[in-house]
């Protein structure tokens, strides 16, 4: 979990970044320079949180994707929280059948 610290130090930062590109890129504000930053992270979060664990590509990143031997992992995870009430019912269903059908997609 983020604690003050490290959100002051990621406005902190970019500050900085605004202050470099500024000179640059006159006609941006700071809100535009962040959504620039941000976007990437904010659309693979988003992407993420469909549940269809597609693979995303970010330019000069690199590739987030979901292997199935860790996929499988990851259910028994779930499974073993599940019996041992580490975890809620509905988080349960919702994790595994989007796991089950990461599975099926990949696996035919």
């Amino acid at each position: 979990m983020k604690n003050s610290k490290d959100v002051l130090k990621n406005q902190e930062l970019m500050h900085e970044f605004y202050a470099e590109v500024s000179e640059k890129y006159p006609h941006l504000s700071l809100e535009q320079v962040k959504e620039v930053a941000y976007g990437p992270w904010k659309m693979l979060r988003e992407e993420m949180e469909t549940g269809e664990l597609e693979t995303i590509r970010l330019k000069y990143f690199g590739t987030f994707q979901v292997y199935e031997g860790r996929a499988k992992r990851m259910l028994e995870n779930l499974n073993q929280r599940m019996k041992l009430n580490k975890i809620s019912a509905e988080d349960y269903f919702k994790y595994s059948d989007q796991i089950k059908n990461y599975l099926k997609r990949e696996v035919k």
